[in-house]
């Protein structure tokens, strides 16, 4: 297979779609001044390609009426995590999950009524999976 780059038509196409991904393929080429079908091809390769692998709403979860939004972070042992992930795929209050480096590795995103709720809810989830070294943050802002 022929080996893929980025030039600056896709890297352009990706800036336009981190600021607003429900832009149409007319309303990019509009911004970039190129042809839509182009616009449109090139959309199709980034997802092919795995580059370009969804758009996401950037949501306020308070105005929602969740009044907490935390962050979680924790380690699991290696042979539950499959189990974790398709657990918590389930939870529709679950809103990212994250593996980083560092001492604690895993990082839920994690949406309630308010803090004791988010907090408990994450006191029955966790330990299922053996997990007990928590750490809960609550997020204050998030700056898009």
């Amino acid at each position: 297979m022929k080996e893929f780059k980025l030039d600056q038509l896709d890297l352009d196409i990706l800036e336009i779609l981190e600021h607003d991904c429900s832009l149409t393929y007319n309303e990019i080429a509009q911004k970039l001044s190129k042809n839509i079908w182009t616009v449109r091809d090139r959309l199709t390769l980034l997802r092919k390609r795995e580059i370009l692998k969804g758009c996401r709403a950037v949501i306020d979860y308070s105005k929602m009426g969740y009044g907490c939004k935390a962050l979680i972070s924790f380690n699991i042992l290696p042979e539950k995590i499959d189990e974790f992930i398709a657990e918590i795929k389930k939870v529709s209050r679950i809103k990212n999950f994250t593996l980083t480096t560092g001492t604690r590795r895993f990082h839920i995103e994690l949406v309630g009524d308010d803090c004791s709720e988010t907090r408990s809810y994450a006191r029955k989830l966790l330990p299922k999976f053996d997990i007990e070294d928590i750490d809960f943050e609550v997020i204050l802002d998030q700056i898009p």
